[in-house]
């Protein structure tokens, strides 16, 4: 899941300018649950959000991707 995560990053993320919104990812076992993976955006304002969704919709490889982490995702579920 790093591996999918890592490359949505450099493929699809970059063409939406991820570089802006301090893009992390996070995972551990400390105090959190081990297969528990987690990416973090830092937004400024609701428009730079929805300005990152319309951007993000419009890519077809956002949506091969989407199905590419199916396997690993389990339908439903949220902390």
């Amino acid at each position: 899941m790093l591996d999918l995560l890592k490359k949505w990053e450099r493929e699809i993320g970059s063409q939406v300018g991820i570089d802006e919104l301090e893009f992390q990812i996070m995972t551990g076992s400390i105090g959190a649950r081990e297969a528990t993976v987690e990416s973090h955006h830092h937004i400024e304002s609701l428009a730079q959000l929805e300005a990152f969704f319309a951007k993000i919709g419009k890519i077809d490889a956002h949506a091969k991707w989407g199905k590419e982490i199916e396997p690993y995702v389990v339908s439903g579920t949220s902390l």
